[in-house]
């Protein structure tokens, strides 16, 4: 059902590719190609530099061999509202089988008129540009004037403005992405793209309704890549501003999870989604996030995987796009802690991890690793009580059977009297559960078996001897 409507959806854009033509320009057969069937091999990409200032000849020829050998297909370039990116830059990019997406990031303070932003619009779509963003999480109070924030009405009032640019970008023959929301948010992202869609359902927006890709921001902070996975289906008890115990939601990697269900919810079909700035949550950088380089690979390999409903280790077929954050930035900038690359040209460990990733490199704890045991992710049974106790009093879990401190699980195993194994199936068989090493060592889906299962689980923080 998902692929159909994926299709649908792309069969109904195949004219508005046509549009750009009209326009003048010339769209590559692998954009179209893109376009109209995304391949799970070809959706890494990267955000280029957080300001307007880096494209001239000599940036294109510094940074367009670095994107190429780190296997991006799409990268995110901000753009300014008073003059172009030069074509050079565009046309390098597509002729690489590049897909720029061009992101306004106008203030909803004083938003640009459709008047100006028009020929701009019309320039890129000649070029074979696709993709344009207007705003940057429009859900935050830092976004509105003083006097303009206020959750009554506030949908309405952004798409007033938001609107009239989305339906210029589609005359022109690009296709509007709507604005990635802050996860959680000061209005909570999910209550505010909920109603934003409905608006859209009730007005008389069929054209732009057809054509709206989803942005979204999939950090993952210091949860695993499991995260919130299946949607409000799978943690019904989540609701906007509020997580329960034992709950999750949608601020991690698996937020276009909890995306898709509004759009079926709301319009009856599952909108594009393209991942921008993923990774790194940029103003709340923590010591946790010196896995960067590391959390980037295991969403890559998510990505790279066939799409399958059925397994928490793939991305659907409707996400289009990762866009990690972030290439580069200007020294002593608050990015610049999270570049991939210096100034310069020269890695960081990021894309020094990335390309070691990406030439075969094996790193202990990938995804695959992590989430993909043979019966982590199987559901478990309530285990067979006598007298009203657990077979097994204490259960030490292990994610695998090699490369731990033995020592030290052997102090741990005799001074608790626990049993040790690496099977999810026993470990629901014992009253206490203890998981070895950091949460990341186990899917979610995992834990909340065992904690259906009426498990007490706990965590012994201990590090790998690799």
């Amino acid at each position: 059902m998902q692929t159909e409507a994926i299709r649908e959806y792309y069969d109904n854009e195949f004219n508005r590719l046509a549009a750009g033509l009209e326009q003048g320009g010339e769209i590559s057969e692998a954009v179209l190609s893109a376009h109209l069937d995304p391949d799970p091999q070809k959706r890494i990409g990267m955000h280029y530099f957080p300001d307007t200032k880096h494209y001239n000849h000599a940036d294109l020829e510094r940074w367009l061999p670095i994107l190429q050998n780190l296997g991006t297909h799409w990268v995110t370039l901000p753009a300014p509202i008073d003059r172009a990116i030069p074509q050079e830059f565009i046309d390098a990019l597509i002729g690489s089988e590049i897909n720029p997406i061009i992101h306004f990031n106008a203030s909803l303070i004083e938003p640009p008129s459709v008047d100006e932003i028009r020929p701009l619009l019309q320039s890129y779509a000649s070029w074979g540009v696709q993709y344009v963003v207007f705003f940057d999480r429009p859900n935050l109070r830092s976004q509105w004037p003083l006097n303009g924030w206020t959750q009554r009405g506030l949908v309405t009032r952004f798409l007033d403005i938001y609107l009239p640019l989305a339906n210029a970008a589609i005359e022109s023959g690009l296709t509007p992405v709507f604005p990635a929301l802050e996860p959680g948010g000061d209005f909570w992202d999910t209550a505010f793209l909920r109603a934003a869609l409905e608006a859209l359902a009730e007005s008389g927006e069929g054209t732009l309704r057809e054509s709206l890709v989803l942005g979204a921001y999939a950090w993952t902070g210091d949860k695993s890549m499991t995260w919130g996975a299946g949607g409000p289906e799978n943690w019904p008890a989540s609701m906007p501003y509020h997580t329960p115990e034992n709950s999750q939601d949608q601020r991690g990697f698996r937020i276009f999870d909890w995306y898709n269900a509004i759009s079926r919810a709301v319009l009856g079909k599952e909108l594009p989604i393209i991942l921008i700035a993923a990774g790194v949550q940029r103003e709340k950088v923590k010591l946790l996030d010196a896995q960067q380089g590391k959390r980037a690979i295991r969403m890559a390999e998510t990505l790279k995987r066939s799409p399958d409903p059925n397994n928490n280790n793939t991305v659907p077929a409707n996400v289009l796009a990762c866009n990690f954050w972030l290439l580069s930035a200007m020294p002593e900038t608050p990015e610049e802690p999270m570049a991939w690359y210096r100034i310069n040209g020269k890695p960081t460990r990021f894309a020094d991890e990335w390309m070691a990733w990406k030439k075969g490199a094996s790193f202990s704890k990938t995804a695959v690793e992590e989430n993909e045991d043979v019966d982590s992710n199987l559901p478990v049974s309530p285990p067979v009580e006598t007298n009203g106790r657990r077979p097994i009093p204490h259960y030490l879990l292990l994610p695998d059977s090699a490369d731990w401190p033995m020592d030290l699980i052997r102090t741990f195993v005799l001074e608790n009297k626990a049993t040790m194994g690496i099977s999810a199936q026993e470990a629901a068989k014992a009253a206490r559960v203890t998981l070895a090493g950091g949460l990341e060592a186990f899917s979610d889906e995992l834990i909340r078996n065992l904690i259906q299962a009426g498990c007490q689980v706990d965590l012994l923080p201990i590090e790998s001897a690799a």
